[in-house]
């Protein structure tokens, strides 16, 4: 990395833990105000994260190409995401505010726990699924609450090189709200005009044993990325007659649209 990439990282990053720190700030305050009770502050919560993802994707140059389905903004949805990097956050969020569903291990990262806490976000413990009933209650609740809830059901972020089958339980959580779906396709296109692939990925994608700061300071080192946002037709839940199909549904309608990075 050179002076010029170094200097430009350093400014991002700068900017970026500028509009984290107020994000800190106003989160922290709603929920205080909310009485520390998270279910109360969530549907605020991930207003203030849909602004600080406005912000924060204008700082890491991250031009987002949308392609959206028509659909009705009165409505809340269980969105359904493919899953790259902590920017799907900040692309999604940016369009839909929503509160996110991720891991109790997240949770218990420095910073981005923290992070995740005080923008509502749901935890769930993939280690350990005696709880399932529980977060799945939980999750059916904030959607009959008229709040987003966005699910990345490949429970990982990866390298692009292929769609993880979904995981089945939470779309448990829109049959018993009777919410309706709204599947999500990410795909990554450029990385400072040049089409990402195997040799570049791994600066856009976030995923195994990367750390954020390290991926963080050398995706602010580029000028520009390009993301491309396509949001499928959303569906009622209850069309289908259980989770499994629910979930294989979803799961054919994202793949169609994914292009994968394999060369």
């Amino acid at each position: 990395m050179g002076i010029i990439e170094t200097v430009r990282s350093v400014i991002k990053l700068v900017l970026f833990g500028s509009a984290l720190t107020v994000y800190f700030l106003v989160s922290f305050l709603i929920y205080a105000f909310c009485g520390f009770n998270f279910v109360r502050a969530r549907s605020k919560l991930t207003k203030v994260i849909s602004i600080t993802s406005t912000v924060g994707l204008k700082i890491i140059g991250i031009n987002v190409v949308q392609n959206i389905h028509p659909i009705d903004l009165s409505l809340n949805h269980l969105i359904v995401s493919n899953h790259l990097s902590y920017i799907d956050v900040l692309v999604i969020s940016r369009f839909f505010p929503s509160c996110f569903v991720t891991s109790k291990e997240m949770k218990e990262t420095f910073f981005l726990g923290h992070l995740c806490m005080l923008g509502g976000c749901l935890f769930v413990d993939r280690k350990n699924r005696s709880n399932i009933h529980k977060e799945v209650q939980e999750l059916t609740q904030s959607l009959q609450k008229g709040i987003n809830v966005t699910i990345f059901p490949e429970a990982t972020s990866t390298d692009g090189s292929a769609l993880i089958r979904f995981k089945r339980p939470l779309f448990q959580a829109a049959i018993d709200a009777e919410a309706h779906i709204l599947p999500i396709c990410l795909n990554y296109k450029t990385i400072d005009n040049e089409p990402i692939t195997l040799k570049n990925r791994d600066t856009a994608f976030w995923y195994g044993d990367m750390t954020f700061f390290s991926h963080a300071f050398k995706l602010f080192a580029h000028k520009k990325m390009t993301v491309e946002l396509k949001v499928l037709p959303a569906f009622y839940a209850n069309h289908y007659s259980d989770k499994t199909l629910l979930s294989e549904k979803c799961y054919e309608l994202i793949e169609a649209e994914y292009k994968k990075i394999n060369s």
